[in-house]
């Protein structure tokens, strides 16, 4: 059976909650919106069978600090820089997904002699195509709307509070293919992190700074990254993933995850860690 541990690490003046287990090269993991660690519960025992697997919450979630600022992609790089020193997690694979995958990208390309590769799941590219999945126009039906709505200073949190749950099931229901791969347990964990002193002002925090993070990206990527890309989408998720990483990187592998809707490592957490765990031995 693997064994997992839990624990706190400071990072770029907060602290970091990350649960880990395994052994080997290292694999870093880093949710998106509405996520924390947990998100990983299903991959990451495959994971660890081969390999050291280290999940956060990210600055804002779950039960890492709160701050109100702090979300623009840089700095949330630096968090997962100083979180990885701190761990010891030498020249981990990083898979970010959602607005994790941010992060993970600049990570990845500020520090190529740090990071192994970069996992980018199910996520548009800032700096690239947003302005192409948030234009409300008869030819993208489902706008990403959210995206502007959560920019919005307070507003979102003076919305959503005391309608967490009802608002998490609305949105995660509308992520899946399958509507019962995201059990009412699951959801009551991820409203936990939200009903936390701060946790709704922090969670919009990506959504305040998205346009700052997407200028930083395009400046980190004025050269192609040298990090090998593993780029995953759900079959009836975010669209294009490869394509648009051909945009910011040399070498792109892309997989795209049948009967799967956004949320990958949940709903298809045994094709997921199969497509992980082959990129990372081709990198060894």
């Amino acid at each position: 059976m693997i064994a997992f541990r839990s624990g706190k690490v400071p990072a770029n003046g907060i602290t970091l909650h990350y649960v880990e287990a395994g052994e080997g090269p290292p694999i870093l993991l880093i949710h998106g919106w509405l996520g924390t660690s947990y998100h990983w519960r299903r991959v990451m025992p495959l994971l660890a069978a081969r390999r050291r697997v280290v999940a956060l919450d990210m600055r804002g979630y779950g039960d890492s600090d709160k701050p109100y600022g702090g979300y623009d992609g840089l700095t949330l790089a630096e968090d997962l820089r100083q979180a990885s020193a701190v761990l010891g997690l030498e020249r981990p694979v990083v898979v970010g997904h959602d607005m994790g995958a941010l992060p993970a990208l600049l990570f990845a390309a500020g520090s190529p002699e740090t990071v192994r590769g970069l996992v980018y799941v199910d996520e548009p590219l800032p700096g690239y195509n947003l302005d192409r999945f948030t234009a409300f126009t008869r030819e993208n039906p489902f706008v990403y709307w959210w995206f502007a709505f959560n920019a919005q200073p307070r507003v979102p949190a003076l919305m959503w509070q005391g309608k967490e749950a009802e608002l998490v099931d609305w949105f995660l229901t509308s992520m899946v293919a399958d509507p019962s791969s995201i059990t009412a347990e699951d959801k009551a964990e991820y409203v936990r992190g939200l009903r936390k002193p701060g946790g709704l002002d922090a969670s919009f925090g990506w959504y305040r700074e998205a346009l700052t993070t997407a200028d930083q990206i395009r400046a980190g990527t004025a050269e192609k990254m040298r990090v090998p890309v593993l780029a995953i989408n759900g079959q009836y998720g975010h669209p294009g993933v490869e394509e648009q990483m051909r945009l910011v990187a040399d070498t792109v592998t892309g997989v795209t995850l049948e009967a799967c809707g956004h949320l990958c490592a949940e709903e298809r957490p045994d094709a997921f860690a199969e497509a992980v765990l082959a990129f990372t031995e081709e990198l060894a």
